[in-house]
């Protein structure tokens, strides 16, 4: 009995996402060699609970930062290849996402990863009907960094982590080298 305890403990304790939150402050943390940071952009006509993503580390993107209108989140995981599995609306009502593919985000390390933009959109008398993508808006990223975050700019390459490939932030940065 003891022992199945000890493994349903464990269990749970694995099973659970580890909240977390945007980084508010414009200090570039000391990250380990095997850490980066993800950007990614909220855009939705409502309030959210939450957002889970799978991967190196098990997270959930906590309802603070999921507020009705656009938003981005930066904070820092372990560097891997991460999911967006699932994105609970409210209490009751979750979208869970089917076509992993196009899900599918990479974090690399000591880089900041852009991994675009999460497009949330409800619609009837209770919202009962959503639609959800996962929006390449880099140009975007370039600019809230810029205006929030330009000493963690100043340290570290943005880059391209999302489904498909973006060559916008390679060409500002041999053109201009305004993203290092």
């Amino acid at each position: 009995m003891h022992r199945f305890i000890s493994l349903l403990t464990i269990f749970l304790i694995n099973g659970c996402a580890t909240q977390v939150n945007s980084i508010k402050v414009d200090q570039d943390k000391k990250l380990s060699k095997e850490k980066g940071y993800l950007l990614i952009g909220i855009e939705t006509n409502r309030n959210l609970k939450e957002i889970r993503i799978s991967g190196p580390d098990y997270i959930s993107l906590s309802h603070a930062d999921l507020r009705l209108g656009s938003n981005f989140i930066l904070t820092d995981l372990t560097a891997g290849t991460y999911t967006i599995e699932k994105v609970k609306l409210d209490k009751y009502w979750q979208l869970e996402i089917e076509d992993e593919e196009y899900w599918t985000v990479d974090v690399q390390p000591e880089k900041i990863n852009y991994v675009g933009h999460l497009h949330v959109k409800t619609t009837g008398y209770w919202q009962v009907y959503s639609q959800i993508e996962l929006i390449n808006k880099s140009s975007f990223a370039v600019e809230f960094m810029e205006e929030n975050f330009p000493n963690i700019l100043a340290e570290r390459t943005l880059n391209y982590g999302g489904p498909g490939d973006d060559n916008f932030l390679t060409f500002l940065t041999k053109e201009t080298g305004a993203v290092k």
